[in-house]
């Protein structure tokens, strides 16, 4: 009950009718509860036969107790009333009436192949269990379900423009620089290589 309490604070709630409450979260449809039908439209109300995270919300608004929601078989006079009759005892496995073909049956156990890493021992909670943890926050509204790439209150991006000068000085340094002109190994003149040198001998000529 104490968990069940601890999860009620849940987002806004809205009174359609008097039995019929939208919960609401960050502005958005929620769930819809009918709390004298004991119904969400989650599903999970009428599954686990306790309230959900919508109901709860509804249930604390309403300003009712917690346990007049929940199903009787988590209740201890259904459990008393279980177990009210006699039980009878199973007997000795000597004096069972094990038919032929239940008794040659063998039973192996299922295939299993072992994952790399250790083991997990903790098994894994279902959907409505309470996880512990740190609930997140976002850092700019500080309000839970969400972060600041996805809330409402954040401030649009302004990118800066460019101006004109640092465009234009960009441009320039990005620009290719101008090549220096070919300068002759043999002679040292520029403007030609050392093949087309005018001091280079042509073939069959005198040095």
């Amino acid at each position: 009950m104490l968990q069940l309490e601890s999860n009620a604070n849940n987002p806004d709630v809205i009174i359609i009718f008097v039995t019929m409450v939208e919960s609401t979260k960050d502005g958005n449809k929620d769930g819809l509860v009918n709390l004298s039908e004991k119904t969400c439209s989650c599903m999970k109300f009428q599954v686990d036969k306790l309230p959900c995270r919508h109901a709860l919300a509804a249930i604390r608004f309403a300003k009712k107790p917690f346990g007049d929601f929940c199903g009787d078989c988590y209740k201890t006079t259904s459990w008393v009333e279980a177990y009210s009759g006699n039980i009878f005892p199973v007997g000795h496995p000597s004096e069972w009436t094990i038919p032929e073909g239940v008794r040659s049956m063998v039973v192996y156990p299922p295939p299993f192949r072992a994952q790399a890493g250790r083991p997990k021992k903790k098994r894994y909670k279902s959907a409505g269990e309470h996880r512990n943890g740190n609930t997140r926050h976002c850092t700019i509204c500080g309000k839970s379900g969400h972060n600041r790439q996805n809330c409402r209150n954040a401030q649009p991006c302004q990118i800066p423009v460019p101006s004109a000068t640092s465009a234009t000085s960009a441009t320039t340094a990005t620009s290719k620089r101008p090549r220096r002109p070919y300068r002759c190994r043999k002679c040292g003149e520029e403007g030609h290589n050392s093949q087309k040198c005018p001091l280079t001998p042509e073939v069959g000529g005198t040095t």
